[in-house]
Parts: structure tokens; sequence; C-alpha cells
């Protein structure tokens, strides 16, 4: 039976707690009472609180962190008031404004655009590419983007991200991260990889991948059931115009290696992830879905246990479109107030299979929480080894753990389609 909007969002949030992180700034506290939870193991160095789409509430069965929640270090915040944990470095606040449904990304791979100043036709799915300079579609408005915070403005909506840049930034590979529900976009960025001789959840590194690479960090509008979990997860309409405004403001602003363009989520970022992977199949060589699922499959949908009605209106996989994902799953303590991810991710494997998707599947036991046995080497050498439209993987990378070789908690397979 349906609940009403008060009564599930009631129940969305009954066991968030609030407690503010030490070191947290006055404006972060405001904005992130953090949560402290309970129940699930122990994560190293202390990553976040219980937090189930850790989001939706943090109840038992997430991750509970180590003494005194997160220790990476003074000025460390955790999630939003019943949020997902966030990483170990001050974090930044949420974007504002929404978009709307639009055309698509113009212009080419490079800077100003293959299409040039007239806005032709972009090479990504997603709609014809209206006028204007560089290529941009004449409804977006790009602001010059540099390291830091940037912003745009899409079907007269701005939206904020965060970018990361390395030293070189002549030619570049592109990541995007997509936090959590409830969590800070700069506590994501910064704290999506644990470090094993620091103890600590730090940031990816854009000069240590093989060429440079930027890093978009997106900030979500904050959207609650039934539409998403900050992400629009229910069709993507509100925010399929803001991941295409940021592809044309960056390509038109810097040279992107378009067969080097990847995408990584963790939790309600990991479901929009995987939405943008089947919208998008010839953007992303590869993506990263960290306890997220696909609402595309009737199956997965049966582990979402709140009362909304959501009119799920996702693409279809395309067997022909092929495609890499790497999923992780934490045991059974990953289960988010509104959904059990563990039963999800077993039942995304023959899904993604029939989809003709290569997966590299990773199991731990933290629960609801980026898997802290794979470093950051682990990763890049995973999103190094895909371009868009080349082979697939044959086998895991190497250095990545197996079966008969775990690294800590974490084994992983090789699943060809």
């Amino acid at each position: 039976m349906a609940l009403g909007l008060a009564a599930a969002l009631s129940a969305l949030n009954a066991c968030s707690s609030g407690s503010s992180e030490t070191g947290a700034s006055a404006s972060q506290a405001a904005e992130a009472a953090g949560n402290a939870g309970s129940g699930g193991a122990a994560s190293p160095g202390g990553r976040a609180g219980a937090s189930g789409m850790a989001a939706v509430g943090a109840g038992s069965g997430g991750v509970t962190g180590g003494a005194g929640g997160l220790t990476g270090g003074a000025g460390g915040v955790t999630g939003g008031a019943g949020g997902e944990g966030g990483g170990s470095a001050p974090g930044g606040a949420s974007g504002a404004g929404g978009s709307s449904p639009s055309g698509g990304v113009g212009g080419g791979t490079v800077a100003g655009g293959a299409a040039g100043a007239s806005g032709g036709a972009g090479a990504s799915a997603g709609g014809a590419a209206g006028s204007g300079a560089g290529g941009v579609p004449a409804n977006i408005s790009c602001e010059p983007i540099g390291a830091g915070l940037a912003s745009l403005t899409v079907d007269g909506k701005k939206r904020v991200f965060s970018v990361q840049l390395p030293k070189d930034t002549s030619k570049m590979a592109l990541l995007f991260l997509w936090h959590g529900w409830n969590q800070l976009p700069g506590d994501f960025t910064n704290g999506v990889v644990y470090d094993v001789p620091s103890g600590k959840w730090r940031s990816f590194d854009p000069d240590a991948f093989p060429m440079p690479l930027m890093i978009v960090t997106p900030w979500s509008t904050k959207l609650l059931p039934p539409v998403g979990l900050d992400w629009d997860i229910a069709s993507g309409a509100l925010d399929f115009p803001y991941f295409e405004a940021m592809m044309a403001c960056v390509q038109s602003q810097f040279t992107i290696d378009a067969s080097r363009v990847y995408s990584l989520g963790f939790s309600a970022g990991a479901v929009f992830t995987n939405l943008l992977s089947a919208r998008y199949p010839h953007r992303f060589a590869a993506t990263i879905s960290e306890s997220g699922m696909w609402l595309n499959d009737d199956t997965q949908k049966s582990d979402i246990q709140f009362g909304f009605i959501v009119n799920w209106q996702w693409p279809k996989l395309d067997p022909a479109d092929g495609g890499n994902v790497l999923l992780t799953h934490g045991g059974p303590g990953d289960y988010a107030t509104v959904a059990n991810l563990e039963s999800a991710n077993a039942k995304a494997v023959p899904f993604l299979h029939a989809g003709k998707r290569t997966v590299v599947a990773c199991a731990h036991n933290f629960g609801h929480t980026l898997d802290p046995d794979l470093t950051q080497a682990m990763y890049y050498d995973y999103l190094w080894a895909h371009t868009l439209g080349g082979p697939p993987l044959s086998g895991l990378p190497g250095g990545f753990p197996t079966q008969t070789k775990p690294v800590g908690a974490t084994r992983c397979d090789f699943l060809p389609p």
C-alpha cells in the first residue's frame, strides 16, 4: 500500500541522528548535522556513521565509524542530517536551482567544439544541439571554468559543480563523481578513496592518472521522493540537461579526450550514474557504481521498500551498445532505509549480462559505503583499461582483489557478458 507523502518522508528519516563532526566550520555544521549511526562493521579510518542509502535515514546496518567518527584530519564533516557519510576533508554546500528537459550536447570533443560557432549536432546521444558560441547550445550559458567551484545556467536555472584540474590541462580525460543522497559534494570529492598509508579517506589525484585527468563533482538540487534522492533517479528529466550542460561547457573550454569520459557514483549517485549510462551509452568508456541499482530492471525494483508509487522512466539497455561496469556492494549491511543494495547488486549481474555489459563485481563487508579496499591505483587501472568503443577487458586488471587473493575484505569477479 502506498504511503502518503508526509508519512513516507517521516519513515525515510525516522532513524536519522544529528551530531556535527569535530573541526567542522560553523557553516558546515549548520548544513550537515552529520550522522553518528549504529550497527554494521567498522570501517577503516572511521569513514562515516551508519548510512543506509545511508541516507534515507541513518539506520542500523550501515558502517560505524572508528572512534570519533571521521578521523581524517581537522575540518572533516559527515553528511547531511540522516545523510550519507562524507569524506575526511571540508566539504562545500549543496548547489541550488534546478533544470528542465532540453536538447542534447552540442559541439565536438575538443576546445571550441568540432561543431564550431554554429553549434552543429553534437556527438553524444541526447538530441540535436542549438546554436551558440563554441558549439554550446543556446539554452546553456557557461561561466569560465577553473579549479574549484564553477557554475552554468541551463534552461534559465543556475547549477554549480566542483572541478579538480591537473597541472597539464592541454588535453585531459574526464571523470564525473556523483555524491550520495544528502551528502555534501565536497565531502564526497575529498573522501572517495581510502589511503592505507595515511589511514584517511582522500580525493583522487588528477595528476596520478596515466594522462591528465579533469574531475568534476556535480552538485544536486536536493530532490526528494518520489522524484529522486538528490538526483532525479525517477526519469533523469531534471538532471539530464545539467549533465549535458556540464559536458558542453567543459568541452567548449578544454580539450577533452572523448574516448576517455568516465562516471563514478555512490548510492543515489550510483543509481544516477547507472541511469546516465543507460541514457548515454556512447558517452562513457566505463562507469563505476558503488552500492547502487538499475531501475530499468524489474527484479531490482522489488528491492525498494518505500511506499511511493514511482513512474520509473529509464531507457532499456540495448545489448548492441555494450558497456563496462565496475560495481561494488557491502554485504548484509549494505542496506538503505528504502532498499536492499546487496540484493539489488546480486540481481544486477545477470541483468547487465543480458544487456551485454562487461562487469567487474567487487564484494566487501563494510556495509553501505565506498569500498575501502579499492585503492586509487586500482580505480585508475580499471578506468585506463577502457576507451570508448575499445575492446572490453578479458580479465581482472592486475592488482585487483580476487577470490583466491583478496585485498582486505574485498574479493572481485570478472564477469564477461
